[in-house]
């Protein structure tokens, strides 16, 4: 009787741990597939206005409610000014989108959560680029480099302006020469080959404008060299 006993509970024991066991596994598999497939109750836009000038590459951003939803269920469109801008790519899902700026006007663009009437707007105010092709120096007027050492030097430049108008060019090639047999860009390397002062011009050749940079190359000994 009492083996009988015995065994009666060690049945309803392993009866039980099992069911507790298959309890926990089904409960942790569905909070992480619910976690996962958290569906968004709501969008927001980072920015409600962004300006930018036509020709220009640029990104918008959403927020989705609560923190942890599934962003998939997001859907980009452009409600307003299609022929102003497109986007940079064919996805359209997701928290962030890019664009590119064709014309300038103002343009709209919406983000919805799919299948719902829930939307967030940004306009986008398209300016006319700067056909001023402006130059402007970057960095120090004068540079002090070591003899044997590469540097660069860069110039800013207004939307306008391409880089195959901008040419560099060396007044004493044997200071200073290029690096490489590459003469245009707004960013241009160099190499100092013997001691001795330059300048160093970057000329638009479209407009005639242009900035100059001296360099001074010294020993490598000397303290106040500028190290690139």
């Amino acid at each position: 009787m009492k083996n009988k006993r015995k065994q009666f509970k060690r049945t309803i024991i392993s009866v039980l741990t099992a069911a507790v066991l298959l309890t926990g596994m089904s409960f942790s598999a569905t909070t992480s597939a619910d976690y996962d497939d958290v569906r968004p109750t709501g969008v927001s836009m980072t920015v409600k206005k962004k300006t930018v000038k036509k020709g220009m590459h640029f990104e918008l951003y959403a927020r989705v409610s609560p923190y942890n939803a599934d962003d998939d269920s997001l859907v980009w469109s452009i409600v307003k000014g299609k022929n102003l801008l497109r986007f940079e790519d064919y996805d359209r899902d997701g928290d962030e989108q890019e664009f590119i700026a064709l014309k300038k006007g103002t343009a709209k663009v919406c983000c919805q959560i799919r299948g719902t009437n829930k939307k967030a707007y940004t306009t986008v105010v398209i300016k006319k680029a700067s056909s001023k092709g402006t130059i402007k120096r970057k960095g120090p007027k004068t540079r002090t480099i070591a003899v044997g050492n590469d540097f660069d030097l860069e110039v800013r430049k207004s939307s306008g302006v391409k880089n195959k108008n901008l040419k560099w060019s060396i007044k004493n090639t044997s200071v200073v020469r290029f690096d490489d047999y590459d003469r245009y860009g707004d960013d241009v390397e160099f190499r100092a080959v013997s001691t001795g002062k330059t300048k160093i011009t970057c000329k638009n050749k479209k407009t005639g404008k242009s900035v100059t940079f001296t360099v001074k190359v010294v020993n490598r000994n000397n303290r106040y060299y500028y190290d690139d």
